[in-house]
């Protein structure tokens, strides 16, 4: 009984574990691809013609988002 009772308990605290390494991992998944452009980004990109306005607006609709699919 007592072990019934144990195992319980620690099936209960696996689930919860599972549970909160999948809102975890779903939350890493949303936010990829959204970080802003390094220094370095920036200058390969002014090295192939951009100007600071263009980069900006990448930037801005890297760190936007709106072309990723959350659809998962």
């Amino acid at each position: 009984m007592i072990s019934a009772l144990i195992g319980s308990l620690i099936m209960s605290a696996v689930t919860v574990a599972m549970l909160i390494s999948i809102n975890i991992t779903e939350e890493a998944f949303r936010k990829a691809g959204r970080y802003p452009l390094t220094n370095q980004e920036k200058d390969i990109l002014c090295n192939a013609g951009y100007n600071d306005e263009d980069i900006e607006k990448i930037n801005n609709l890297i760190i936007q988002g709106d072309f990723l699919d959350e659809k998962f």
